[in-house]
């Protein structure tokens, strides 16, 4: 009997744990197709602007190209901060900040 009630014990404990960690984690893989959209996005804002070099465009829609690529790689930035600072030991190898 006592080994019954030690098993039902673990598996609430263990149900609590996964409860609580699943959503945790199901941010981090959002966080990372973020991540992978805006970096396919910047592939593809560096090719049209290549193109738009190469055939000639205008200086201003060279100039929109450059300023969709400098938009791509600050929400590159901002989703590698946000996925190093969602860990709980983003201070560093040295251990303190």
């Amino acid at each position: 009997m006592k080994i019954a009630k030690n098993m039902f014990l673990g598996a609430l404990v263990l149900g609590g744990l996964v409860a609580v960690t699943a959503p945790a984690l199901a941010d981090v893989r959002h966080d990372r197709h973020e991540l992978r959209s805006d970096f396919g996005e910047l592939h593809r804002d560096r090719r049209e602007y290549f193109r738009d070099l190469h055939n000639g465009a205008g200086r201003a829609e060279l100039a929109r190209d450059r300023r969709e690529i400098w938009q791509d790689r600050r929400e590159i930035s901002r989703d590698h901060r946000d996925l190093r600072n969602d860990r709980w030991d983003h201070r560093g190898w040295w251990g303190w900040r």
